[in-house]
């Protein structure tokens, strides 16, 4: 077969070929970090890769889906579904309104992985409050991100975690109101 015999990658394809390929890339990381450290610095130390590493995937992202003028949340939803790096985890939507966002998903390769090596399942909150809340802060810095459940996640298995974005009213000022209604 010739070069020009060969198709080129279907860009679904190529998003779970790149998704794929950078949680192969995270996990063996972290596992040889934990082998050699420990988990707790091989955990630590993932933390301030991804919030140094999300960011600048975030704005890379948001420069390539042309989100500009559509509502917050809209923009959102619009970069999780776009992200390869959210895209293996099968993300669902349970709820979406101008106000806020839901969201689960449904598989977790970080997860899956661990278990496979023998490691077990571990708190993945920190890491993913991390990611999703800088990706949130890129839309619109007034986006409020809250993990429902997370992994360990034994009262859902059915999913492995759930986010919720909230974009807080806002005053005549533009101000974020607090839960009493008044400005902050």
């Amino acid at each position: 077969m010739s070069d020009s015999d060969s198709q080129p990658l279907s860009a679904k394809d190529l998003n779970d070929v790149t998704s794929r390929t950078m949680y192969t890339i995270d996990v063996l990381w972290f596992l040889a970090v934990e082998e050699q450290f420990g988990f707790e610095t091989a955990f630590e130390m993932n933390q301030k890769v991804w919030a140094r590493c999300s960011p600048i995937h975030g704005q890379r992202l948001l420069k390539k889906l042309k989100l500009e003028g559509k509502p917050p949340l809209e923009q959102l939803v619009r970069l999780l579904t776009a992200d390869p790096m959210t895209s293996v985890h099968h993300i669902k939507v349970t709820q979406h309104t101008h106000k806020i966002l839901v969201f689960r998903s449904i598989d977790c390769p970080i997860q899956v992985a661990r278990i496979k090596a023998g490691k077990g399942v571990y708190n993945g909150k920190p890491g993913c409050g991390i990611y999703y809340a800088a990706l949130a802060k890129l839309i619109d810095p007034g986006i409020e991100t809250t993990c429902i459940a997370c992994a360990p996640n034994p009262e859902n298995p059915e999913y492995w975690c759930e986010w919720e974005f909230n974009l807080p009213p806002l005053n005549k000022f533009h101000f974020p109101l607090s839960a009493s209604g008044e400005g902050i």
